[in-house]
C-alpha cells in the first residue's frame, strides 16, 4: 500500500511538470486574406486570358529559373474570356498557350507583382510553333 501511494506521488510530480509545458490552443482567427499577416500571405496574381483564335487553347507555366515543370492553368474555348487559376507573383515565369495538337505560342519571361491582374490577348494569327519544335 505505501509502494502504491509511492508509486501515485511519483507519477503525479512527473506528469505536473509535463501539463505546463503543454501547448496553448491559440483562438482561432478569421480566414480573411485581408487580415493575415502580410507575410503569411500567398504572392499570388490574377490571370485572364482572351482567346481569339478557332482552337480551345490550354494555358501553362513554367518558371524561368527551372523550366522544367509545367503548370497547367486551364483552359479557354475559341473566342471566349477565361479567368483562371492564380499565377505565382514576385518570379519570373513563362506563359504559354497550347493548340490540341501541342503547338505552343509562348511570352517572353516575366514577373508578376503581388494581386496585378494580367489580361492576356491572344490574337487570331498567333504565331504557334508545333509541338516538334518546342523546347521544353
Amino acid at each position: 500500500m505505501r509502494i502504491a501511494r509511492t508509486f501515485r506521488l511519483w507519477v503525479l510530480a512527473a506528469l505536473l511538470p509535463l501539463a505546463a509545458c503543454a501547448p496553448r490552443v491559440a483562438e482561432r482567427g478569421t480566414l480573411d486574406p485581408e487580415a493575415a499577416p502580410p507575410d503569411r500571405r500567398a504572392a499570388l496574381a490574377r490571370l485572364t486570358v482572351e482567346n481569339r483564335t478557332d482552337y480551345e487553347l490550354v494555358i501553362v507555366y513554367r518558371e524561368a529559373a527551372r523550366p522544367a515543370g509545367v503548370v497547367e492553368l486551364g483552359s479557354v474555348e475559341p473566342r471566349q474570356v477565361a479567368e483562371l487559376a492564380p499565377i505565382p507573383a514576385g518570379e519570373p515565369i513563362v506563359l504559354a498557350a497550347r493548340t490540341p495538337s501541342g503547338a505552343e505560342y509562348r511570352l517572353a519571361p516575366r514577373s508578376f507583382e503581388t494581386d496585378e491582374l494580367m489580361h492576356w490577348v491572344i490574337p487570331e494569327d498567333a504565331p504557334f510553333t508545333p509541338s516538334g519544335q518546342v523546347d521544353p
